[in-house]
């Protein structure tokens, strides 16, 4: 190295241990000390002049000591909306929990209301079928019962054309009384005796 650029950076180095030294005259600690000078443990010395604290001039390096202070209350601002949207965040869960909530309640009631309601309809189905089901088997049993009449008929009308007896009898002369005036006659009109027979 020549010693005209040794001497150009002992100037240099000189001029930058100058501005330190004026620096630090003023002696004016900053309200919160750059990243460096924290780090270290030292005094973050700077005055209203330079843009950078003495111990970032002399080892000739950027200073953030005037931007921490505006990172913080950047910082700060932000930490305050977060706590009002987290705030707003726990408002709208709460709301939500007590709709939640609130649907449950309905929701159990009309699934209580529909158990009621099936538990009636199969009540009400059975009890339909089961009278279905005796309506049939009355009617079968009176199905029955006139068929066997008709039988028993049948037989009784075959037994008189047997015996000969007229199909208008004087039912008073066999001492029946009044009750058989008004009695049909033995046989259907266009029936006969051996009609009957042949039954």
């Amino acid at each position: 190295m020549s010693n005209r650029v040794s001497k150009q950076l002992s100037r240099k180095d000189r001029e930058i241990q100058t501005l330190a030294l004026s620096v630090e005259f003023a002696n004016e600690e900053a309200d919160m000390p750059c990243t460096r000078c924290f780090r270290a443990g030292k005094k973050c010395l700077m005055s209203a002049d330079s843009a950078r604290c003495s111990e970032c001039i002399r080892s000739k390096k950027s200073c953030d000591g005037t931007r921490v202070a505006s990172s913080l209350m950047n910082l700060m601002k932000q930490e305050k909306k977060l706590e009002n949207d987290e705030d707003e965040a726990s408002e709208d869960l709460l709301k939500l929990h007590e709709e939640m909530a609130a649907l449950q309640s309905r929701l159990a009631l009309a699934a209580g209301r529909l158990s009621r309601i099936r538990k009636i309809r199969n009540r009400v189905k059975e009890k339909r079928s089961e009278a279905t089901r005796r309506g049939l088997q009355e009617v079968d049993q009176q199905d029955a019962i006139l068929s066997g009449l008709d039988a028993h008929e049948d037989a009784l009308l075959r037994d008189l054309q047997v015996d000969h007896v007229p199909n208008d009898v004087d039912w008073s002369a066999l001492g029946l009384g009044d009750d058989f005036l008004n009695a049909s006659p033995l046989f259907e009109a266009g029936e006969s005796s051996s009609g009957v027979a042949g039954h």
